[in-house]
């Protein structure tokens, strides 16, 4: 059960107007870095996302990099997020993870995505839809999600990884925003592409595991006319079965602007940088963990500053051109800002 905690996060900038935005959820990362099982590094800019098996297991792998929720042939595939007690969660937008087998071109093949919400297990009694159809072409935009998804490249031999499965970020609107209590939810999407190339979402995928804690994703089957558990196999055929969750993320969209240095305690400089940036902010009251996100919201970066620290310097000199955001979070809430790495 993957539960949401919706504190919100105060962007504060060292100069210019700032901004109040509500957290987006994320249901785990795909991308398991930049080099491969092999020894192979991705190309510049870009991730792997290998398919895994369990630490210090060489014998057994994932066999699927990705699973079926295609229109066409009335397949979906849903996952399920929970609203903790006493909170809530507005939600403008929902992204999936996917790639086209074989698809070499540089602009997204993602034509079409559809989704629908769901209070409670899709299909089951008692369930009810909450949003959406599976009728209404529903894609905002579909970008490119700096990743390529690959098989685990040492079983059962090594090899190098490919680059034919280019992962795309789909992203389609929830209009009107949908502002949900507390409860466990499901997101059901299915999608087309263009061309005649199959098309697979991507589970969440994390170095060492074969299977995340809780992962219970599920697919319609047209054939059976029920939903049924995400499953992986695994290769050999005498590997155990897992269960598969997928990488999506729930966006509050909606920014309010506030006042110019509404926190004047954190200031972040150089921005833009080409190197560390200096952090300064109020004595600290306990140990704070300091974080730096790329613009899709994996970590790329983790620290921390101890009690009655004022300052910390955030090592950038490796990262990619680009945006990022710096994080502090502690009990009491979370301040992040936003830089830029020339």
């Amino acid at each position: 059960m993957k539960t949401l905690f919706t504190p919100l996060i105060f962007l504060f900038g060292v100069v210019g107007t700032t901004s109040l935005q509500a957290q987006t959820y994320r249901n785990g990362d795909f991308a398991t870095g930049t080099t491969s099982k092999s020894g192979i590094t991705a190309p510049a800019g870009y991730t792997w996302s290998e398919v895994q098996n369990d630490a210090g297991v060489t014998t057994v792998s994932n066999t699927s990099a990705g699973y079926a929720a295609t229109k066409a042939s009335n397949f979906t595939l849903a996952d399920d997020f929970t609203v903790a007690p006493a909170q809530s969660l507005t939600v403008r937008d929902v992204s999936v993870f996917a790639y086209q087998s074989g698809y070499l071109g540089t602009t997204s093949p993602f034509t079409e995505l559809y989704i629908r919400i769901w209070r409670g297990r899709p299909g089951a009694a008692g369930s009810t839809i909450v949003f959406g159809d599976l009728t209404t072409n529903r894609l905002l935009t579909s970008t490119d999600a700096k990743s390529y998804r690959i098989f685990n490249s040492l079983y059962p031999s090594p090899s190098a990884p490919g680059t034919t499965r280019r992962i795309w970020q789909v992203k389609g609107a929830v209009s009107p925003a949908l502002t949900l209590g507390p409860g466990t939810y499901w997101v059901e999407w299915s999608s087309t592409t263009s061309g005649t190339l199959a098309h697979f979402y991507v589970p969440v995928t994390v170095p060492g595991l074969r299977q995340t804690p809780g992962a219970n994703a599920l697919q319609f089957n047209p054939t059976s006319d029920a939903y049924v558990p995400v499953v992986d196999g695994g290769n050999p055929d005498a590997a155990p079965d897992v269960t598969i969750d997928f990488a999506f993320t729930l966006n509050d969209g909606g920014v309010l602007a506030v006042k110019k240095n509404a926190d004047p305690t954190l200031k972040v400089g150089p921005v833009p940088t080409t190197g560390a940036v200096r952090a300064e902010f109020s004595a600290l009251r306990e140990t704070t963990a300091l974080e730096v996100r790329d613009a899709l919201g994996r970590s790329v970066w983790q620290g921390q500053a101890k009690a009655g620290a004022t300052s910390a310097t955030v090592p950038m000199e490796k990262l990619a051109v680009g945006s990022y955001f710096f994080l502090m979070i502690s009990p009491q809430g979370s301040s992040r800002v936003r830089l830029l790495k020339q």
